[in-house]
C-alpha cells in the first residue's frame, strides 16, 4: 500500500514539473519576440494587398429563404426551414437558384423544447415541401436539433439552432433566419 502512494505521488509530482516546464517554454524570450515579430513585414510604408484573401470578410453573407425562413446549406439540396404562424414548420428544397424543387428521399426528423422533456417532430409530405406533423413546443426562443439525412442510408447531418421567433430590428427575417449577420 505504501509503494502504491509514494508511485502515485512520483508520478504526480512528475506530471506537475512536466507541466511547469512547457509553461516556462512557452513564454520564452523567443517566442515573446516570434509573437510580436513582423515577418519583415513593415506596416509603417503604404502598401496594398492584390491578389491577398481580405480578411475583413471571412464569413459569407447569409442569404435569406424565398419564403423568409432560415437555409440550411449543410446538405444537398439546400433547405429552407419555416416557422409557420400556427408554429408548424416548413422544409422547402431549394435548388442553386434558390427555386423550390420536390423533396426526394431525404428522411428528416427534429428535437426541440426542454432537454428534460424534448419534442420530437416528423415530417410528412404536401405539395412540394415537408411539413411538421406536431408544433414547434411554446416559448420564443426555443432549441431546435434539425436531423437530415439526404438519404436512407446516407450519414445524419445535424443542425442545432435557437428559433428565436423575435423580429429582427434591422431586416425583414424573424432573428432565426435574420441574414444581417449582428450575431456573428
Amino acid at each position: 500500500m505504501k509503494t502504491l502512494k509514494t508511485n502515485y505521488r512520483i508520478r504526480l509530482i512528475a506530471t506537475a514539473s512536466a507541466m511547469t516546464s512547457f509553461f516556462f517554454i512557452g513564454c520564452s524570450s523567443e517566442s515573446q519576440q516570434r509573437a510580436s515579430d513582423d515577418n519583415g513585414h513593415s506596416h509603417e510604408d503604404a502598401h496594398d494587398h492584390e491578389g491577398e484573401v481580405d480578411h475583413d470578410n471571412d464569413h459569407e453573407k447569409k442569404e435569406g429563404g424565398p419564403n423568409g425562413g432560415r437555409i440550411i446549406t449543410s446538405v444537398n439540396p439546400r433547405v429552407e426551414f419555416l416557422i409557420n404562424d400556427d408554429r408548424s414548420i416548413q422544409l422547402t428544397f431549394l435548388d442553386n437558384q434558390s427555386q423550390p424543387i420536390a423533396p426526394n428521399s431525404q428522411v428528416i426528423s427534429l428535437i426541440s423544447g426542454d432537454r428534460s422533456n424534448p419534442t420530437m417532430i416528423a415530417f410528412t409530405p404536401k405539395d412540394n415541401v415537408l411539413v411538421s406533423t406536431k408544433a414547434l413546443p411554446e416559448g420564443n426562443s426555443v432549441p431546435v436539433v434539425l436531423q437530415i439525412k439526404e438519404s436512407p442510408t446516407a450519414e445524419i447531418i445535424r443542425e442545432k439552432f435557437n428559433a428565436n421567433l423575435s423580429e429582427c430590428p434591422t431586416c425583414d427575417y424573424q432573428e432565426y433566419a435574420c441574414v444581417c449577420g449582428h450575431d456573428d
